[in-house]
């Protein structure tokens, strides 16, 4: 069974999650470049099937400082705070993040009706974003074995290059093969892969991780990507919502 529904209006939906999650991330054809981040976060909650639903989204800051949102009123499009992760406990709330090409991960336990999503670049991944969203998960009921983690689009790593510094930072949550040798002193990296693993080592079961390894960079006609296109790029808007009704298919 495929991962991803593929929506005809543009974006995809997380398929065979657990009954009133809805989980999914926009494509150009629905957010294109030029969409402002209130639009393309609201076009979020549609595609989520839940269009009158407050959505909380961040000011992203590429750190490990999780925000919590709460009591946003139906139809609004709220910033939750400064920050790279968003926290939740309440149903029909929908939680947004902005990239193009850091990593967006959802993570939930749906038992304990725990939300979380996480914007991480390398800088927020060296800071282990990933571990400060499961802590808040954790401080509301939720337990790494119970954990859904769904990674949207970013860069791979056979198109991401970086400097030693990068590599410097991540000392330590590197998984092999996560880095390969580029030219000169610099090296390719997956990001997503140091995430995934930083995800295992916590106790989320693999079989709770879905990455479909879709890459910003190289897929130009569905994804905005700002190594591809620089200031130009606009933004992917990957998040969910708990307690929502089947979304269309």
């Amino acid at each position: 069974m495929s991962v991803l529904r593929w929506q005809d209006g543009g974006g995809a939906l997380f398929a065979g999650l657990p009954r009133g999650v809805a989980a999914g991330f926009t494509t150009l054809d629905l957010v294109p470049d030029d969409v402002e981040a209130d639009e393309g976060a609201r076009r979020l909650a549609e595609l989520l099937g839940v269009p009158e639903a407050p959505v909380a989204r961040l000011k992203q800051v590429h750190g490990a400082t999780v925000v919590e949102a709460k009591g946003a009123g139906p139809g609004t499009v709220v910033v939750a705070g400064f920050g790279d992760a968003v926290v939740t406990t309440e149903p029909e709330l929908v939680l947004a993040i902005a990239t193009a090409d850091c990593v967006p991960v959802v993570l939930f336990d749906a038992e304990a009706g725990a939300l979380a999503a996480v914007h991480a670049g390398w800088r927020g991944t060296a800071a282990r974003v990933v571990d400060a969203a499961l802590d808040a998960l954790e401080a509301r009921g939720a337990r790494p074995g119970r954990v859904h983690a769904l990674f949207g689009p970013s860069i791979s790593r056979d198109v991401y290059e970086v400097g030693p510094e990068v590599l410097s930072a991540l000392d330590g949550s590197l998984p092999p093969g996560a880095a390969l040798p580029g030219r000169g002193d610099r090296s390719f990296l997956d990001v997503a892969a140091c995430n995934e693993a930083a995800l295992l080592r916590r106790g989320v079961r693999p079989e709770r991780i879905v990455r479909p390894r879709l890459c910003t960079f190289s897929e130009a006609g569905r994804f905005s990507s700002y190594r591809r296109d620089g200031a130009r790029a606009g933004r992917i808007f990957t998040g969910a919502v708990l307690g929502a009704g089947e979304p269309g298919g």
